[in-house]
This record gives structure tokens, sequence and C-alpha cells, in this order.
């Protein structure tokens, strides 16, 4: 398998992780939504690219839809070890959490894999 081959498979796998926790994070929404008025701040779950990774971050819904404005951002925990720098650039520090934009072929999978995408193929029909 060639470095490029290699690379391409990271950034594909990384694109399909995050948009696993996306997806996540889309459900823990409606319950986040259902507490704002007590909780202003809900917690949410790491969007990095490791599939094993279990960490929480704290945010409003507002910061949350700010980040979800763009298929290509996700946010994760403020730390070395949930950035890829080789397939994704830090494009905002704080606190609680950086928000990372995916670079190259990740940024590809992450617009196709998006739920809000309105890029996303067709499904095909089903056979009967």
């Amino acid at each position: 398998m060639s470095v490029s081959q290699i690379a391409r498979d990271r950034a594909a796998r990384a694109a399909k992780n995050q948009a696993l926790f996306r997806g996540a994070n889309e459900r823990v929404k409606e319950l986040n939504e259902a507490f704002s008025l007590v909780v202003p701040v809900g917690e949410w779950i790491c969007e990095c690219a490791n599939v094993d990774c279990i960490e929480r971050i704290e945010m409003s819904i507002d910061a949350y839809e700010a980040v979800r404005r763009h298929e290509t951002h996700f946010f994760v925990t403020p730390s070395d070890e949930h950035f890829w720098p080789d397939v994704e650039r830090v494009i905002e520090h704080n606190d609680r959490y950086w928000v990372v934009e995916m670079t190259g072929a990740a940024d590809d999978g992450a617009e196709r894999d998006d739920a809000r995408s309105t890029r996303r193929p067709l499904p095909l029909p089903l056979q009967t």
C-alpha cells in the first residue's frame, strides 16, 4: 500500500469517526434543548477522530450550532491527543474545546457523511 493510499484511508476513517460522533450529538442536542432553561450549558460528546474517545465537552446550544453551521467543522477536547494534524487543522481555541476543520480527502468525507448536508447522495431504491 502506498503512502498516499494510507493517508487517504486515514482521512476517510477520521471523517467516518467524526460523523459518527456528530450523529450522536444530534441526538444529545434534543436532551440539551429540553434542559436548556435549567442548565444553559449542556454536555456533548467529543467529535475527535478517535473512535474510542469518551471525553465530554460543555457548551451551549448556540455554540454547538455555530460549529455545526459548517459541515467540515468539529469540536474536540482541547488537547493534541484529540487533533489529527494530517487530516485537520485547529481553527478555534478556547478553554472548553477546540474547533477543527477537516482538510483534503477528510473534508470530502465530512461533507458527504453530514446528516444535515444538502449534498448527500440520494438513497438507492430498495430491491424487492
